[in-house]
């Protein structure tokens, strides 16, 4: 019977993990419940097949982990018609790139981001699209003690206008009117967070580092930030520290934005992909030196 007990499908040592077992168009039970978020703390992603479920069944199942509002924050992302919970994110055959095609974390431009995103596919190509996450704390493991302990002084600056062009320079596809438009539109967003911050529901530190969104080290010139960012990116991004999810008719996704970067693959030239997106808000991270 489904939703009674599920069974958890790790994908890699550190990261995702798929559920079967599970109909997320019904609610879930308490105790289903906390399997599914406890596969979500052990795994930081969990990925769902074989799912029938209507707009109103994903804010359902969003609203389990938290509060689903719609999202005020500046963005080019459609609505969901009669569902402004749902963020529509379309890739069209002409577009010159998708969205979210590069390593990030969803919303790290905000002081205290939604925690948690739930991706469901609605179109998609006949090939390609797949999405990819590395784990935050893999990747703070990974590194020296000493190391980790200068990164405990550090913070770096999250700008939105990234994901459009940088240092005045626009991103590939993106073409110089409208990464100028973006820039106008999307002035002044950002946020400062630690490099080095603990989980609030699993207790393990996090490398808190966007790729894309991280302009530069608190205190520190864009320079003078680079390597270090760039090194960091390389640690992070490890194959050791990924999986790779990919999509079907029917999936759907959940991860933990405190926990993992994700990438989604525009591998896909010349064809559509849809996909509604909801967040999830809830605690943030806490300082690292928390609970030591």
């Amino acid at each position: 019977m489904k939703n009674t007990s599920i069974t958890v499908i790790p994908m890699s040592a550190h990261t995702g993990a798929e559920i079967n077992d599970i109909d997320l168009s019904q609610p879930l039970e308490e105790r289903t419940y906390l399997e599914v978020r406890q596969a979500l703390n052990d795994w930081g992603a969990i990925f769902f097949h074989g799912q029938d479920i209507t707009p109103d069944q994903q804010i359902a199942f969003g609203r389990r982990f938290g509060d689903v509002v719609a999202d005020g924050y500046a963005s080019n992302m459609a609505k969901v018609d009669g569902h402004p919970e749902i963020n529509e994110i379309i890739r069209k055959p002409e577009d010159g790139r998708n969205i979210g095609g590069y390593w990030h974390m969803d919303l790290s431009f905000q002081p205290h981001p939604n925690y948690a995103s739930v991706l469901c596919a609605r179109e998609l190509p006949s090939f390609g699209g797949d999405t990819m996450f590395a784990h935050l704390s893999a990747a703070h493991d990974a590194l020296s003690p000493g190391f980790r302990d200068t990164l405990e002084t550090l913070s770096t600056v999250h700008i939105k206008t990234h994901a459009y062009g940088i240092s005045g320079k626009p991103a590939p596809g993106v073409s110089p009117a409208h990464y100028a438009e973006m820039r106008e539109k999307f002035a002044g967003i950002e946020a400062t967070h630690p490099i080095i911050a603990r989980h609030p529901e699993t207790g393990r530190k996090v490398l808190y580092l966007s790729p894309i969104y991280s302009d530069r080290f608190s205190g520190w010139t864009r320079e003078e930030s680079l390597p270090l960012i760039k090194y960091l990116t390389g640690v992070m991004t490890q194959p050791e520290h990924t999986c790779r999810f990919r999509w079907e008719e029917g999936s759907l996704a959940m991860w933990d934005n405190r926990a993992v970067l994700h990438y989604a693959l525009d591998d896909y030239p010349g064809q559509r992909r849809v996909m509604h997106r909801l967040t999830v808000s809830g605690p943030w991270l806490e300082p690292s030196a928390a609970a030591d």
